[in-house]
């Protein structure tokens, strides 16, 4: 997105998918789109495992013929809220490029060593607030702010 385009403004929404039906969501879908035309920017989908008695949240980003994963250890804060971060010693918090080869179909998956992130959610002023932080190779390159609330009803 270029400057230009940013100044159209960016709404957000959070759909949710309950796959095997048992009123448990299975996966959340959060989608960024143009606040003018609702043409949609970017698109992650959000699932949570276990792997024994530890929980990570998985955040998967489509992209053309690959997609990138991010797993993140949640922490809570001091005072409240959760830290999602991928800068842990655990053995699944990291990112992850997976790639098909649009011909042979062919998988390739690798390690993406050097990026890191931390997302700290708190509650201000009756409000979600969420700071997203990333890292490349140690050094800050973005912070995304938001602060976010239900939609009215109708």
């Amino acid at each position: 997105m270029n400057q230009r385009e940013a100044l159209r403004g960016v709404r957000s929404r959070i759909d949710t998918i309950d796959v095997d039906r048992d009123g448990v969501v299975d996966v959340r879908g959060w989608i960024r789109s143009f606040a003018d035309t609702h043409e949609p920017i970017y698109v992650g989908i959000y699932t949570t495992y276990r792997d024994h008695e530890r929980g990570y949240v998985r955040v998967v980003c489509p992209l053309p013929h690959a997609s990138f994963t991010a797993t993140l250890e949640p922490r809570p804060l001091d005072g409240g809220g959760m830290l999602l971060t991928s800068r842990s010693e655990l053995l699944h918090p990291g990112h992850y490029l997976a790639y098909i080869d649009p011909e042979t179909r062919d998988l390739t998956t690798l390690e993406v060593r050097g990026f890191s992130e931390e997302l700290r959610v708190t509650v201000v002023d009756g409000h979600i607030r969420a700071d997203h932080a990333f890292w490349v190779f140690g050094l800050p390159f973005l912070v995304l702010r938001y602060r976010i609330h239900r939609k009215r009803s109708r």
